[in-house]
């Protein structure tokens, strides 16, 4: 897997082979960093469940759920103990990527402690329960609804808790936290075909759990296994930085491990389809990119540069277009058959249409959407809102997608597509959204990238336990959705605008940079 890397800055000297005596003095550091963050990963989820079950008070399908009673004092010092135990987990994390930046990691020892403590801590996180979002949980819903004859896309999951018939279910999920509170199903019809097939294998809400958390690990680690596999191609040098610029995060950790949501499997097919993209095969590089749509919508937004590359970049234009021709032949079939069985026309896709109308918030879209209302009723204005928003996004894309000239600048351009959607386009943002900018932006953790890949990442886990502020009814989400989107919107691009100006001029020697130099 991870041979034949070079022995750079930052880099691992063969196959992890080298040995020094400051190499040992490093591999301690990384041990002792490795230690401290196991430590820190068990406070983190002791006050995690602290705030879940503080308030917590629900009944769902005549059942009672109760946790503790509500402690406003207890609150806070459990918050304060997250955001706490956050910070330095990310302090840590930017640790071990000053060590590799410097050359710390070239000792063989000191290489394979870092990459396998963050397996550790997604193995350890396996066992326990999501705790800072239900989507998990919805998850087995869905899987339960599509092999029981209700159909996730044409039934919302809530609907479960006032049926008869699946009654139960509603009482066994609300016993690990979930609420009636969640619509139709907005994922692609391969992650509703793996829903259906984890209950139907377990035949138990915990079972199914289980088994989409241990899905959502291997995805996970997977991601960090092509991100090696991409640098080793287009960065060697970077190699194990970018590697463990995703694989490090605690974001990354958190989200999936402890977490459970389904974006990394969305994620892995996204770098599967890089991956091909740069070793020059279209047809794979294309059907990556139809599974990764068929798990979640959004790695449409990276087709247009893909294209644009593979064109540039093409031996001959008959066999470029005869690998296009068979990926979207394969691609149609398989979206056809995963799709039949739940289809209800445009309804099919009523959740995700739902997901992307703009709401007022402190964010370029809530803003742009503000100035509309001012012209039009609310749903005019939302539908125009869309309308600009994706030709704007779309010029943007096209222009970095040009502008990419060999496949480090396609992954540049990657990188800024993700962050821009993020951070302007998107109606609105929950934390693990963040993953997806910063699995790209590993791939090239130079120049703006490595700090914005902090930030982002850093302020999406401290708005983590919002839901259950709302959910145990101690502030409403007219109350947070303001704190919520400065905090994780509003202040990274705060900080990118300044590292855009000041890594400027660096790219402009560079062909295909764009906003900074990698």
């Amino acid at each position: 897997m991870m041979e034949g890397a070079r022995g750079d800055a930052g880099a691992v000297g063969g196959p992890f082979n080298e040995r020094t005596e400051q190499g040992r003095r490093d591999g301690l550091l990384v041990a002792a960093i490795g230690v401290m963050s196991g430590a820190l990963y068990l406070v983190g989820y002791a006050a995690q469940r602290a705030v879940f079950l503080n308030g917590q008070s629900a009944n769902v399908a005549g059942a009672a759920v109760r946790g503790t009673p509500p402690d406003g004092s207890r609150l806070a010092l459990e918050l304060g103990v997250y955001w706490g135990v956050t910070a330095l987990l990310f302090l840590l994390y930017a640790l071990i990527l000053v060590l590799c930046r410097r050359g710390g990691l070239r000792d063989g020892r000191a290489a394979l402690l870092a990459l396998s403590f963050p397996v550790i801590f997604n193995v350890g996180l396996l066992f326990g329960r999501p705790l800072q979002s239900m989507d998990a949980l919805t998850y087995v819903a869905h899987g339960f609804m599509g092999g029981g004859g209700l159909n996730p896309y044409g039934t919302a999951a809530a609907e479960i808790a006032y049926r008869d018939g699946t009654a139960g279910l509603a009482r066994e999920l609300a016993s690990f936290g979930w609420l009636p509170v969640h619509g139709p199903s907005p994922y692609g019809a391969l992650w509703t075909w793996t829903e259906v097939l984890a209950a139907s294998l377990t035949g138990s809400v915990a079972g199914a759990l289980l088994l989409l958390k241990a899905l959502v690990i291997v995805a996970s680690l997977g991601c960090a296994v092509v991100i090696w596999k991409i640098l080793g191609r287009v960065r060697p040098e970077d190699r194990l930085l970018g590697t463990l610029v995703y694989l490090w995060n605690p974001l990354v950790v958190v989200e999936f491990a402890g977490e459970g949501h389904n974006d990394a499997v969305m994620i892995l097919f996204v770098l599967l389809s890089l991956l091909f993209t740069v070793t020059a095969r279209p047809a794979l590089s294309a059907m990556g990119a139809v599974v990764g749509v068929l798990v979640k919508y959004l790695p449409v937004i990276f087709a247009p540069a893909q294209a644009i590359y593979l064109w540039r970049t093409r031996r001959s234009t008959r066999s470029l277009a005869l690998s296009a021709a068979l990926a979207l032949a394969y691609g149609l079939v398989l979206t056809a058959a995963l799709y039949w069985p739940f289809w209800i026309g445009a309804g099919t896709f009523a959740a995700v249409r739902q997901q992307g109308l703009p709401f007022l918030a402190p964010t370029p879209s809530g803003i742009l959407y503000w100035l509309v209302l001012h012209a039009a009723p609310p749903e005019e204005a939302a539908a125009l809102t869309l309308r600009i928003l994706g030709v704007l996004f779309l010029l943007f894309v096209l222009v970095v997608g040009w502008r990419a000239r060999d496949a480090a600048g396609l992954l540049r351009a990657c990188a800024w597509i993700s962050l821009v959607y993020l951070l302007v386009v998107s109606a609105g943002t929950w934390p693990w959204y963040a993953a997806l900018p910063l699995a790209l932006m590993a791939l090239t953790p130079r120049g703006v990238f490595l700090p914005m890949a902090l930030v982002v990442t850093f302020t999406s886990r401290l708005v983590a336990p919002f839901s259950n502020l709302v959910n145990n009814r101690f502030a409403g989400w007219d109350d947070l959705i303001d704190v919520a989107t400065v905090v994780s919107v509003t202040l990274p691009l705060a900080v990118l605008l300044p590292l855009c100006v000041l890594y400027w001029r660096r790219s402009t020697d560079e062909p295909g940079g764009v906003g900074g130099k990698a």
